[in-house]
C-alpha cells in the first residue's frame, strides 16, 4: 500500500493539473457545470489488484469501461493493468479535490495508482 506521504503527493499532483484541465475546457466552450460522462484512469500492479479495485468502483456506482494488461512503449504488454472507470460528473465535480483524494485512497488500497480523468468535448 502507497505510504500516506505519496498519497498526499498524488492528491497534490491532481490538484495543481485539475485546474489547467479545467481552463482548457473552458477556452474550448464546454460547460463546466454540465453533468457528462467521465472516464477517470488507473494503473494497478496486477491483474489481482486491478479487478479488486475495478470492483470496488462498481460498487461505488462507476461503469467499468476497461480492465486490460497496460501496453508498454514498444507495444508490448507490461507488467501494469488498466482500470477505466465512467460515472457521470460535472468537469468540476470531476476536478475536485474531494474526489481526487477519494480516488488517489481508493486505488491506494488496491497497490493502484489514479492517473486522472478525462471527458470527451
Amino acid at each position: 500500500m502507497l505510504s500516506e506521504e505519496s498519497i498526499q503527493e498524488n492528491v497534490a499532483g491532481h490538484e495543481s493539473r485539475n485546474p489547467v484541465l479545467l481552463a482548457t475546457m473552458r477556452d474550448m466552450g464546454l460547460d463546466l457545470q454540465q453533468s457528462r460522462s467521465v472516464e477517470h484512469h488507473f494503473l494497478a500492479e496486477n491483474q489481482q489488484n486491478a479487478s479488486l479495485l475495478a470492483r470496488a468502483l462498481y460498487e461505488k456506482g462507476y461503469l467499468i469501461l476497461m480492465l486490460a494488461p497496460s501496453d508498454s512503449e514498444d507495444g508490448s504488454h507490461s507488467s501494469c493493468w488498466n482500470v477505466e472507470a465512467q460515472v457521470q460528473h460535472t468537469p468540476e465535480e470531476a476536478a475536485s479535490s474531494l474526489i481526487s483524494e477519494e480516488l488517489v485512497r481508493l486505488a491506494a488500497q488496491f497497490d493502484a495508482v489514479y492517473d486522472g480523468w478525462g471527458t470527451p468535448v
